[in-house]
């Protein structure tokens, strides 16, 4: 018969002491003992034999835990073992589950964190960066900030979009993408499972579609009758005594039908000088209305602009080979704005964006272009057509033919249009 420990009292418990690490028997449960070391520190342990396996467990520090609550935990445990229980397994899992359901407990403003530093990196533009602290810290973290984000759900988007949804249009229609990507961020995480933020089937129930709100103001575009003479002094501006490298950057615009966001920020390695290729690398954005990186390279793939004879010209003219194309004389990136006031300084009613309304309005004008090659030419991949075309290699060297044709028109104009006449008469306004 199994000798049983004679039973410690409280007192006992208390005044036990040792000079090595010893366990001491407690006595009226079995298996349950009280391990005492030098320093005096004291902690409850049950030993019991689970699945073949002599185990021990802790039941707590002494005097956190009494004699009293020790023996009631160690009756406890010996009854979940014999109800095929294991605790050592269930504790693990308990605090398995309670890391994870911790780990779940993010506020939004702490996921903005981690976004925030992943769009930092993604950008090159700090003011883009500027942008979306701004409409954070302004139109979002004061409705959902220190909300957890599981606990998030379509009213309080609602709440927040609505102050800014109709006096506020563009900027609220950003904000709400911001929302999309930080919730999908959300969703890849698994800290929760939807996007309350989206708008097909979701927002656009609740909430006035932005086109019906914002009305669209389209970039002043020069007539395309006048780009020769626009051309011959844009020309003008750059000397070699004194150069102007927003002149040559937005010549370029111009000639490659481009947006001035992917003229200003092209770099060397993008260019192909043998080939007169420029190939711009795709974006990584997606959003409702499509692809769109940070950078306003709308594209979703890796794009090939044929480069003429005159922008081969432009780029040869730079001086340097390596890093962005176009810098401003200070050596500062260039931005829009030196861009498009350069026709207003000419003298013109037009922005560089403009410019490619004024290609598209040539083109149209020629009637010997098809459709879907002058969309191609504008980076356009939204049609059934178009999409057909770019599965045709982008329809690269029609383009180039186009381009080319454009070039021409550019620099030496068409004689038999009396432009000239018709602007003396005032049938074409230039400002």
């Amino acid at each position: 018969m199994a000798k049983v420990a004679k039973a410690l009292s409280a007192l006992e418990i208390r005044n036990l002491k040792s000079p090595k690490k010893t366990e001491f028997a407690v006595g009226e449960v079995t298996g349950l003992y009280i391990q005492v070391l030098p320093s005096g520190h004291k902690s409850w342990i049950l030993r019991k034999v689970i699945g073949g396996k002599r185990r021990k467990m802790g039941l707590g520090s002494y005097p956190d835990v009494t004699l009293k609550e020790a023996y009631e935990l160690a009756r406890a445990r010996r009854s979940d073992i014999q109800d095929g229980i294991d605790p050592i397994a269930d504790k693990k899992a308990k605090k398995a589950s309670l890391a994870v359901a911790k780990s779940k407990e993010v506020t939004f403003k702490q996921l903005a964190s981690d976004y925030r530093i992943k769009k930092a990196s993604d950008w090159k533009d700090a003011k883009q960066v500027q942008r979306l602290e701004t409409h954070l810290e302004t139109y979002i973290f004061p409705f959902i900030g220190n909300l957890i984000v599981r606990d998030i759900i379509r009213d309080h988007i609602i709440q927040l979009l609505n102050p800014i949804w109709a006096t506020k249009n563009p900027t609220a229609t950003r904000v709400r993408r911001t929302l999309d990507e930080i919730f999908g961020m959300a969703v890849s995480r698994k800290l929760r499972s939807d996007i309350p933020s989206a708008w097909k089937g979701n927002l656009e129930f609740e909430l006035t579609a932005p086109k019906k709100i914002h009305k669209v103001k389209h970039q002043d575009a020069l007539d395309w009758r006048l780009a020769p003479k626009f051309m011959e002094k844009l020309s003008a501006l750059d000397q070699p005594n004194a150069p102007r490298p927003d002149a040559k950057c937005l010549a370029f615009i111009i000639l490659t039908v481009s947006r001035p966001t992917e003229a200003r920020l092209a770099d060397w390695s993008e260019i192909n000088l043998k080939d007169k290729i420029w190939t711009i690398p795709p974006s990584k954005e997606a959003t409702d209305e499509g692809i769109v990186d940070h950078e306003g390279r709308k594209s979703e793939v890796e794009w090939k602009i044929p480069l003429t004879d005159s922008a081969i010209e432009i780029l040869k003219s730079m001086p340097s080979r390596t890093g962005l194309i176009f810098n401003s004389v200070a050596g500062r990136k260039m931005y829009d704005a030196a861009l498009s006031k350069l026709p207003k300084t000419l003298g013109y009613k037009a922005t560089a964006h403009g410019f490619r309304t004024t290609f598209r309005t040539w083109g149209q004008e020629q009637q010997r272009f098809t459709e879907e090659a002058l969309e191609l030419c504008l980076k356009h991949l939204e049609t059934d057509s178009t999409r057909a075309a770019y599965a045709r290699s982008q329809l690269v060297e029609e383009r180039r033919k186009i381009l080319e044709a454009y070039e021409h028109w550019l620099f030496s104009g068409d004689k038999d249009n009396k432009v000239d006449a018709l602007v003396n008469s005032g049938r074409i306004a230039n400002e």
